[in-house]
């Protein structure tokens, strides 16, 4: 099975000018006159940009700053350019771009075709790391398009470089060949050791594409190539991963394993001299997978345990635990551990679900930081028009008293115009805090919304999704292997699957109810109604499920006890005060309900177990739709959280309150007071 290169080498945009060490550009900075600090702080801005991104961009600022002093364009461009590489070193590529764009145009009108190329180059990596493949495509094109008639073929190598990469990664794999060999070209003229070297990524490119063609002889002699450059140049990581990049050579043919195995070790061994941690997890899962293609199931399953405890402990990452998953379940197929196997194979599922999600959070936080962005320059657009108001303003105010100077007989005239003026700048005023009211106003109502919104979504991604894996688990195996299982087994699955089934009708029956509220759907119906009956409806309905836990159940409402409320949402609050009960009294306890008439003239129903109990800070965030509070039950009991938001809800829209008490370890009692039932109705 061909496994994913996971290793990119990419030809990165800095156009490194020719540096000195800091310190010696330190010295020449104090010593330069002021007009040439901006080309010195340029200098000093590159040197610190992998190292020291905030040291770099600090440079960057002074250095624009003196240039825009000395009228230096050229060197403004540079430090602009310069910014825009430490953000994009430090991942922050939209506001890469902003400085980017402001370098482009500076030496657009200088007519600098080779920084207008670097530029260009530069952008279109931000678009690559963004997935934004045509983008990238277009602004490298640009960049040929400058760069026709340059000298400069360092720079032109590095262009088709990207290109290449560009093109590899959407799957174009010929063309990415293609201007792989156009770039290596342009760097084979200057022949040697320096060539071979200079040429490495590129033929490590064209390898990686080969191998994506299942063109695997191809890819291994390109690898060849590129590990002699890189060993040439002495690049330790490099080189660690082509031999990576060879060895999956070796594995995809299914020949020469043992040198399969020898490469991965030589690669490891780098990585760990290096204590590059992320990178050895991959080249051990590359190892056990290896193993397990040669047939030696223990070694494979040891190498892939022990790389996957790696990886979990450093925290690599969903995708390669999920690799690693994916090939222990494999492992034990083969050695004929089915259970093991599938207990691998949902974590597998487990992991690559969360990826999918880490990798739907990163898409949304590109919008925010987007949007932040555009909200940002809306901002400065704003301030620019006010400021422009403003000197408006001021030059009306100056004009006026000139007129009044001259032209004594229409100070009256003048005074009308004033008041009336000021009469409208407060009655704008006054509309402006009512609008700015508004909109507060309305910003609290949407995060209540987006709170709800998110509550629904954990609950659908997860409250939902668990209890349906066990159903369709353990259903699966009944059908099919239901002979293979015994009695016992089989009752213990149905009961899994009725307790699974059993909780998303809870769960959905409470979605229902509080959509219905959020949506006014709900009608609210208050009459008088005796308690009692609705009470030992729900005590039917929850016995069973107290019979589970060998809970005993205590009603202590009298007869004649009548309510003024709504008779389903009363029969909502108490099912789920009761099911909640249950859930965190432990085995063989007690849960009881009783009422007491308050000299309100309302009626206090209170739910009482003996269970798991609830600290202060959890009491604190009971209620809430967008409650972190999330226990689970004495026996594992999952829980949305919902319910209790329900209860609430349907308390206030009957005019009662909601009170607890609990303390960790002793249990909790939920009371709620309700309009007693008037006795006239």
């Amino acid at each position: 099975m061909k496994k994913l290169i996971f290793f990119v080498l990419l030809s990165f945009c800095l156009n490194l000018q020719a540096q000195t060490k800091g310190d010696s550009l330190l010295t020449v900075l104090s010593q330069v006159p002021e007009v040439e600090k901006a080309h010195v702080l340029n200098q000093l801005s590159v040197y610190y940009q992998e190292n020291d991104s905030a040291r770099s961009m600090r440079y960057a600022r002074q250095a624009s700053a003196f240039a825009a002093k000395s009228d230096n364009r050229a060197e403004l461009s540079n430090a602009w350019y310069n910014m825009g590489e430490c953000l994009y070193c430090c991942d922050e590529f939209l506001k890469a771009q902003t400085y980017y764009q402001r370098a482009f145009d500076l030496a657009k009108d200088l007519n600098d075709k080779n920084r207008m190329a670097s530029i260009l180059n530069a952008t279109g990596l931000t678009h690559y790391f963004r997935s934004e493949y045509d983008l990238a495509i277009e602004k490298q094109i640009e960049a040929l398009r400058c760069l026709e008639n340059t000298s400069d073929k360092m720079l032109l190598s590095r262009v088709y470089s990207n290109m290449g990469m560009v093109y590899s990664r959407i799957g174009e794999y010929r063309k990415s060949i293609n201007y792989y060999k156009v770039a290596a070209a342009i760097l084979e003229k200057e022949g040697g050791t320096s060539g071979i070297k200079k040429n490495a990524i590129n033929y490590n490119g064209i390898g990686v594409s080969y191998y994506n063609l299942d063109m695997i002889d191809s890819s291994r002699i390109n690898y060849q190539i590129a590990l002699k450059g890189f060993q040439l140049a002495n690049d330790r990581a490099k080189i660690a991963i082509t031999l990576n990049n060879i060895a999956n050579t070796f594995v995809e043919q299914h020949d020469s394993l043992d040198k399969a195995l020898e490469y991965f070790q030589q690669a490891l061994d780098v990585f760990e001299e290096m204590n590059d941690i992320r990178n050895a997890t991959f080249v051990i899962e590359s190892l056990g997978a290896a193993y397990l293609e040669m047939g030696d199931e223990a070694k494979a399953l040891k190498t892939l345990e022990s790389g996957l405890e790696l990886a979990q402990k450093h925290r690599i990452g969903y995708y390669i635990q999920q690799n690693y998953y994916r090939d222990i379940s494999n492992t034990y197929e083969k050695m004929g551990k089915i259970s093991e196997a599938y207990a691998a194979y949902k974590m597998h599922r487990i992991y690559l679900d969360s990826l999918r999600q880490e990798e739907r959070i990163r898409q949304v936080t590109e919008l925010e930081k987007k949007f932040q962005t555009e909200k940002k320059e809306e901002e400065i657009r704003r301030l620019n028009v006010e400021k422009e108001v403003v000197s408006l303003q001021m030059q009306k105010e100056r004009t006026i008293r000139m007129f009044v100077t001259f032209l004594l007989l229409m100070t009256i005239g003048i005074a009308i115009y004033i008041s009336y003026a000021y009469y409208n700048k407060r009655k704008t005023n006054h509309v402006l805090k009512q609008k700015n009211e508004q909109i507060e106003y309305q910003r609290n109502e949407l995060e209540k919304v987006n709170a709800t919104k998110n509550k629904f979504f954990s609950i659908l991604a997860h409250d939902l999704k668990n209890p349906f894996h066990t159903i369709m688990g353990y259903s699966s195996l009944l059908n099919q292997d239901y002979e293979r299982f015994t009695e016992d087994e089989r009752r213990k699955y149905a009961g899994d699957i009725y307790k699974s089934a059993n909780n998303i009708f809870r769960l959905l029956q409470n979605l229902l109810d509080w959509s219905r509220s959020q949506t006014g759907n709900l009608k609210y119906n208050p009459v008088k109604f005796e308690l009692k009956p609705i009470s030992d409806g729900v005590f039917s309905l929850l016995s069973p499920l107290a019979d589970q836990k060998s809970i005993r159940l205590t009603s202590q409402i009298p007869e004649g006890v009548y309510l003024y409320a709504d008779p389903m949402m009363v029969e909502t609050i108490l099912r789920n005060l009761m099911s909640n009960a249950i859930k965190f009294s432990y085995t063989e306890g007690h849960v009881s309900v009783k009422t007491k008439q308050e000299r309100t003239g309302k009626m206090t129903l209170c739910i009482i177990d003996q269970g798991q109990g609830l600290s202060q800070d959890d009491l604190q965030q009971l209620f809430r739709i967008d409650s972190k509070v999330r226990k689970k039950g004495t026996r594992g009991e999952d829980g949305s959280g919902l319910g209790l938001a329900l209860c609430k809800e349907f308390v206030q829209i009957n005019n009662g309150t909601i009170q607890v008490e609990s303390e960790p370890g002793k249990g909790s009692t939920f009371c709620v007071t309700l309009p007693a039932g008037p006795p006239h109705l």
